[in-house]
């Protein structure tokens, strides 16, 4: 049946006006879909023999908003499910163990994955490969979180140069400015100034100490053996030299390069909401 021309400018009109809503939505995307795109843009060949899988949940399931964090505890889980983002892209293990799998006959772990699956969640773990990013993001992070980015020494986001401070006063800075609720470790006399800083996020040797704490007035750690790394600071205030050695956690010095992280998914994936959600400090102190 031919249209008239009324008709066919009628349906021409509806059609044109429809067509910017139309080009406004995003299609759906799925949580596979997602890990493609960090796999295909991460920066370097892909980690194949890697931690970074799908941990629990469907990876065909439509994501609905992203949430990136160092750990996904049981905490982040539960705000992820409350901003209505089903996929979680996790730093640490999600199942307390290199293995990252729920425990056998463990209550805990089966909690933890019923919470999952009751919410529809999707949990990916990205750390072998995030890692690999250069320059570094988590003390990028780290730095942006310290609001010392103006402070970086050429382009080496691991030192920077502070305006003069002492060691204590670095300390108390740390604590307020990563909300550390049980404080701050700190190898080293309060008193002495401190200028250059050198930042170990997440796990560090000794190697890396070693070639760090000569070249600054203070090193800023996560985590370290205590018999490594700060044995060997130790020594090294001991033997009259002005140092210090702060460690503020494995998680807490990792948190920030997961927000790194997040603005880095977002622009790979526009479809969806892409929010940061930091584990917090894990401890607590009590007042004295």
């Amino acid at each position: 049946m031919e249209l008239s021309r009324r008709r066919f400018a009628q349906l021409a009109g509806t059609a044109a006006m429809a067509a910017p809503q139309l080009r406004g939505q995003q299609a759906p995307i799925t949580a596979q879909q997602v890990i493609e795109r960090i796999q295909k843009n991460a920066g370097s060949a892909w980690l194949t023999e890697s931690a970074d899988t799908v941990k629990a949940g469907d990876p065909s399931a439509i994501v609905t908003g992203i949430v990136t964090t160092a750990m996904a505890t049981n905490a982040v889980l539960m705000r992820a499910t409350d901003e209505k983002a089903n996929f979680v892209i996790t730093l640490e293990p999600t199942f307390f163990g290199r293995a990252d799998a729920p425990l056998a006959d463990d209550p805990v772990s089966a909690a933890k994955m019923d919470l999952i699956r009751k919410n529809g969640l999707v949990v990916f773990r990205f750390s072998d490969n995030w890692r690999t990013r250069r320059p570094d993001p988590f003390a990028i992070g780290l730095a942006r979180a310290l609001a010392w980015t103006k402070y970086q020494v050429g382009d080496d986001p691991t030192r920077y140069d502070l305006p003069g401070l002492t060691l204590g006063a670095l300390a108390d800075s740390l604590a307020k400015r990563l909300s550390a609720r049980a404080g701050i470790r700190v190898t080293g006399d309060p008193k002495t100034q401190v200028k250059r800083v050198g930042l170990l996020p997440g796990a560090s040797t000794l190697a890396a100490t070693m070639k760090a704490l000569p070249a600054c007035d203070a090193v800023v750690a996560g985590e370290t053996r205590e018999w490594e790394s700060v044995e060997y600071a130790q020594d090294t205030v001991a033997s009259g030299q002005k140092k210090g050695f702060l460690m503020i956690g494995r998680v807490m010095s990792q948190d920030p390069g997961m927000d790194v992280c997040a603005e880095w998914v977002k622009s790979l994936v526009p479809e969806v909401p892409v929010k940061w959600m930091p584990a917090g400090d894990p401890y607590w102190r009590p007042t004295l």
